[in-house]
């Protein structure tokens, strides 16, 4: 089972900065082209978009690339290579995060702050939690509230939010006793707590539940689109996921139904496919409708870079290309 360890390691380092949204495998974009992390026999190294091994496996642990910079894992802690291999930030964090803006979250002595690309800090760890930055801005949990901090590491939104997340078109989602509503900036609120379920804003449009109806605020918080769905997601590419009978589709900005909603479940679109599960497999989707790769993984993740990693089962893994084809698999 080492490999599917291995796999959902990665697979949730890549989901859990969903904010930066780079997927497993976001490359970088000097130097040798993408990179992707790849493992054998509990070593990490990377390859490229053709299944070649340009890093070789020598590491504890990997995470795909994002601003030319990767998360490696030595002696027990992560620290960071550029896209020729040269470790450029010394392994000596418990916990890191991928780059974000020129900035990355670091764990240090069980608190959290941010470093620069040379390693160096510019925000003391001194949060119990934090976001990647976004339009200049992160998130920041301290003395168990949420505020933002800017670049230089100045608390520019006080902490006094039961939750913050990061911002997107100008607002950032805040929660206040379990409602939801937007902030801006200047820490002025935008849309008063209100939603008992609400998403950030993305495409220029949030995603809220009001009065029993998912619908889609604009960017002056007035109702750009009302649906009639058991459920509703945030738009990417153009295009959102949405719930019919029980069953997962995608909606373009006008409301119409692009794929059929047929799925069990399903991811955004990347690259213009998205995953979706049909029957307890994986495969992919256009926005057309069209299944262009055949429902048959065990688990897939959205593409990036021109590949997608799959869970093929009895714990092996692999990357595919846009037309299905295997660029790399794990050895037995």
């Amino acid at each position: 089972m080492k490999h599917l360890k291995s796999a959902i390691i990665v697979i949730l380092a890549t989901i859990a900065l969903s904010c930066a949204s780079h997927g497993p495998g976001g490359g970088a974009k000097t130097g040798p082209g993408p990179l992707f992390p790849v493992e054998n026999d509990f070593k990490w190294g990377f390859i490229d978009s053709k299944g070649g091994l340009v890093i070789p496996y020598k590491y504890e642990g990997a995470v795909d690339f994002s601003e030319d910079r990767a998360l490696v894992k030595l002696d027990g802690k992560w620290g960071y290579i550029n896209p020729f291999g040269i470790m450029v930030i010394s392994p000596r964090f418990e916990e890191a995060q991928k780059f974000s803006e020129g900035l990355a979250q670091v764990k240090i002595d069980g608190r959290y702050g941010y470093i620069d690309k040379v390693g160096k800090i510019v925000s003391e760890p001194m949060f119990e939690k934090s976001e990647p930055f976004s339009e200049g801005l992160a998130s920041v949990k301290i003395n168990g509230r949420w505020g933002f901090i800017n670049k230089e590491g100045k608390m520019t939104i006080e902490p006094r939010y039961e939750r913050a997340f990061s911002f997107s078109d100008g607002y950032a989602l805040i929660v206040e006793d379990g409602k939801g509503g937007y902030i801006k900036k200047n820490g002025n609120v935008f849309i008063k707590p209100e939603y008992g379920w609400a998403e950030g804003y993305s495409e220029g449009l949030a995603c809220v539940l009001l009065d029993g109806k998912y619908v889609y605020l604009d960017e002056f918080g007035e109702v750009k689109l009302e649906t009639g769905f058991e459920g509703a997601r945030h738009f990417k590419e153009g295009a959102a996921a949405i719930m019919k009978n029980g069953k997962i589709g995608f909606i373009n900005k006008s409301g119409l139904i692009i794929v059929q909603p047929e799925y069990d479940e399903a991811g955004d679109f990347s690259e213009g496919l998205a995953t979706v599960r049909l029957g307890g497999k994986w495969g992919f989707v256009n926005k057309r409708g069209e299944v262009v790769i055949e429902p048959q993984f065990v688990t897939a993740v959205s593409f990036s870079d021109g590949l997608a990693i799959v869970e093929l089962g009895g714990g092996k893994w692999a990357y595919i290309d846009r037309k299905g084809r295997f660029v790399w698999k794990s050895s037995d």
